[in-house]
């Protein structure tokens, strides 16, 4: 009886395992933490490969769509042709980018599916995104004497 007892307990921890990850990545509600999904890494991007960090200047080509109707683009730069630049990690773009684009080889590409209260409609969003060059910032000069 005491083995049957210890089975049918593992079996439900292991039921409630699969069931709380089956919650967390149910594609029909909206996002609760910000994904990260590496879609393409170049061949150069290995361990001693230059990563982007906090306060790099990043230039990237980007997409995006609301997470509810992820056919109608609402935001991109490939209409303009130009390429965006921003600095990471300092507030410049919204919460999920500067999470979600650090860490980054220039020529990866990333899908960033970010909860609605890391963006600035406060809808979650998702956004295609191809790192095209990352620049450090000079350190600044001081203005005292």
């Amino acid at each position: 009886m005491k083995g049957t007892a210890s089975w049918i307990f593992c079996a439900l921890l292991a039921f409630l395992a699969v069931a709380v990850e089956a919650a967390k990545s149910d594609p029909s509600q909206p996002p609760k933490r910000l994904k990260i999904e590496t879609t393409y890494t170049p061949p150069t991007c290995n361990r001693k490969a230059r990563k982007s960090k906090t306060g790099d200047r990043l230039t990237v080509n980007y997409s995006g769509v609301y997470w509810k109707d992820p056919d109608l683009v609402i935001d991109s730069n490939f209409k303009s042709g130009k390429p965006y630049q921003f600095n990471v990690g300092l507030g410049q773009v919204i919460r999920g980018w500067d999470r979600g684009l650090t860490k980054m080889c220039v020529g990866e590409k990333r899908v960033l599916t970010i909860p609605g209260d890391q963006t600035n409609q406060g809808e979650p969003l998702i956004y295609s995104v191809e790192l095209l060059s990352i620049d450090t910032l000079p350190a600044k000069k001081s203005t005292s004497k």
